[in-house]
């Protein structure tokens, strides 16, 4: 079944009500929807003598000059943090009384299979063709309709040294090394590389999971028979390195080609996964500045001594970013969530809430005087739940609020579908209240606000080059982003690299920008993605190709499609 807006509405049967199990405060998470069946070979053991890559141990590596330092591999786990071994929710035949009143969220009635408008020319505008005069491999200059935080420059040029963004401005032409840099001319709006604060990635490379029924919190539907059948295709290899580590990078992936340079939620595996995109969580991606924790095992799993230890890191600046799945659901032993928060006195300005749907007036108020952030994921809650968080009355107490696909089997197939749904939820629920600025900024410079990760998110000078480019199609900058179709994404930047984009536009980079790329069709479209590091590198799993991590899943699936949805 498909969620996106670019497919036909799918039948999901009727939307039942299930009140669930007793309550079991062990919050988790879900993901995208739509494309064709895929074959998921459930309880399938591994052959002995499969063509795998060799799990090889972690070594020293020299920083490749083209991408970010090595990634965090093995940091000790800290209190409440996610250690990635599935939650085994059992059902319960105890009779429901605690359910309480379902008031909490907005949406009631919203469809997940909705078709948001698309506005994907204005005009009769033909997007130009992009154009590439070759010059220095590590610098570039890129020509188009510039999206900052100030507004949209047009025309504009981003100026990228190395790894790092020179200039922003009309004209860099003035700026030291401009002369012989390589000229892009994109045809393109050119954006911050999008920031995912809430995904699960290792999921990704599933299917969506069709819900047996709707349920009122997070608990119930991990402990349904369909979704523990669904996911023990990822229990069976979760815990050989090589295919998690697989799993991991088809996610990133999913994610780097709808404009994605940064996501939050992959594993802790001793095995590199984050050469694809940025993980919020690893200080090695940012500098070194590891002062990040994921809980998506909720607030349950966090007791006094865990909390003071928090409430102390929080005071030293050791902490500035705790994302707590908390209140998933929409009936009162969710929203309890929040009171267990109050007990621990965790109402902190580190605290990152993931969902808060269960969560009024009340619990708004406090978290915006306490200077809290949230992550609102509306798909992945209207397919659960029926309902999705009111992040009106967050905004109204002056939270940060991001966007996030939550992900795969109850979510957006990536950032540019749920932007499309969130303008839906907008229109239909929020009496139009985000504009299409204030959605973009949601996964751009606001995202990278509520997760403290003031490095990306944002064209300005001095911060990561990482950059997204779609094609111009003379359409408002913020709407042009937001009616993209994935497979018009024309061209990402990540850590100054090319990573991917159209092949007329990589191919004709200087041959040094481009080592180790290769074809791939996107919706019959030429495309080019970089995923290998140059051979210099001598851990096998960095130098997989996308074919490499294709073929390791096929072992035991079939990858739901980098792009599924396609216009």
């Amino acid at each position: 079944m498909s969620l996106d807006p670019q497919d036909a509405a799918a039948d999901r049967g009727p939307a039942t009500l299930d009140a669930g199990p007793a309550d079991v405060a062990a919050p988790a998470d879900a993901s995208d929807l739509g494309a064709p069946p895929v074959d998921v070979l459930q309880g399938m053991d591994v052959p002995p003598d499969a063509d795998l890559p060799l799990d090889v141990p972690v070594v020293d590596l020299p920083t490749p000059p083209d991408m970010p330092p090595p990634m965090d591999l093995g940091a000790p786990v800290d209190v409440g943090t996610d250690t990635g071994a599935p939650v085994d929710v059992m059902l319960s035949d105890v009779p429901r009384n605690d359910v309480g009143p379902l008031t909490a969220g907005i949406g009631e009635g919203l469809s997940p299979d909705a078709r948001p408008e698309r506005r994907v020319t204005c005009g009769g505008v033909v997007p130009p063709a992009p154009r590439v005069t070759a010059g220095a491999a590590d610098r570039y200059v890129l020509r188009g309709r510039v999206v900052t935080p100030a507004g949209v420059l047009a025309p504009g040029e981003v100026f990228i040294t190395g790894a790092t963004i020179t200039c922003v401005a009309a004209s860099c032409a003035a700026r030291t090394g401009y002369a012989g840099a390589t000229i892009i001319e994109t045809g393109g709006v050119i954006a911050p590389g999008m920031v995912d604060t809430h995904n699960h990635p290792q999921y990704n490379f599933l299917p969506p999971w069709p819900p047996p029924r709707r349920f009122t919190r997070s608990d119930q539907w991990q402990g349904v028979p369909e979704y523990r059948a669904f996911t023990e295709v990822l229990r069976n290899n979760e815990n050989l390195n090589n295919n998690t580590c697989a799993m991991t990078k088809w996610g990133e992936l999913r994610a780097l080609v709808a404009g994605t340079t940064t996501i939050q939620g992959a594993p802790n595996q001793n095995c590199i996964t984050r050469t694809l995109a940025r993980n919020i969580e690893s200080g090695n991606d940012f500098g070194g500045v590891d002062t990040h924790r994921p809980n998506t095992l909720g607030i349950a799993t966090v007791d006094s001594a865990d909390a003071m230890t928090l409430r102390a890191d929080t005071t030293s600046g050791r902490l500035t970013a705790y994302m707590l799945h908390l209140s998933e659901g929409i009936d009162e032993p969710a929203r309890r969530e929040f009171d267990q928060l109050v007990a621990r006195d965790l109402v902190i300005p580190s605290m990152v809430i993931i969902h808060g749907t269960a969560l009024g007036v009340p619990e708004f108020t406090r978290l915006g005087a306490a200077r809290a952030r949230l992550v609102w994921s509306p798909r992945s809650n209207i397919i659960l739940y029926g309902r999705t968080t009111d992040v009106g009355l967050a905004l109204d107490q002056g939270m940060t609020v991001a966007l996030a696909p939550d992900w795969s089997p109850s979510g957006g197939p990536n950032l540019l579908s749920e932007l499309r749904y969130g303008r839906y939820v907008s229109q239909e629920a929020m009496a139009g209240r985000l504009t299409s600025r204030d959605l973009v900024e949601m996964v751009t410079s606001r995202a990278a606000t509520a997760v403290d990760r003031p490095q990306v998110g944002a064209l300005v000078e001095g911060r990561y080059a990482d950059v997204m480019v779609v094609p111009d199609r003379g359409c408002d900058a913020y709407d042009t982003l937001i009616d993209a179709p994935t497979a018009d994404v024309r061209l990402v930047v990540l850590n100054g690299r090319p990573m991917y984009g159209d092949a007329a536009l990589l191919d004709a980079l200087p041959e040094a920008a481009r080592a180790r790329c290769e074809p791939v069709s996107i919706c019959g479209l030429s495309k080019t993605i970089c995923v290998a590091l140059p051979p210099s590198s001598s851990y096998i799993l960095i130098q997989q190709t996308l074919a490499d991590i294709e073929t390791q899943l096929r072992v035991f699936t079939t990858p739901y499609p980098l792009v599924p949805l396609c216009p």
